[in-house]
């Protein structure tokens, strides 16, 4: 019996420990600090780099640190909530929107 318990509770510490590194895991991706993260569009950053290649060094660092900036509030849950709202307008006005025709009638 005594073994029994024992390993019963191994269990549940292994999968505990199991469920806690999954879900450091999901906060790194979603924070940008896991490599996956990393991934890449080689299409669209060489046409990017192409683009931006006259950029000089103040506008690389404004840029770079625009960017861990929004990283940071699209990592949110007041940005998802922001979100919602916005869809949530846009379909509130679309369905309010009026139905009158804009054509005219000559006689």
């Amino acid at each position: 019996m005594v073994i029994a318990l024992i390993a019963a509770a191994e269990a549940v510490l292994f999968s505990a420990s199991g469920a806690k590194r999954h879900w450091v895991q999901r906060q790194q991706v979603l924070m940008g600090h896991s490599p996956a993260s990393g991934c890449s569009l080689p299409l669209v950053d060489d046409y990017l780099r192409r683009k931006t290649a006259g950029a000089n060094k103040v506008q690389r660092f404004v840029a770079s640190k625009l960017a861990q900036v929004c990283r940071q509030v699209v990592h949110t849950r007041s940005f998802e909530f922001l979100l919602l709202h916005v869809i949530r307008t846009a379909i509130l006005k679309r369905r309010n929107k009026p139905l009158t025709s804009q054509g005219r009638v000559t006689i």
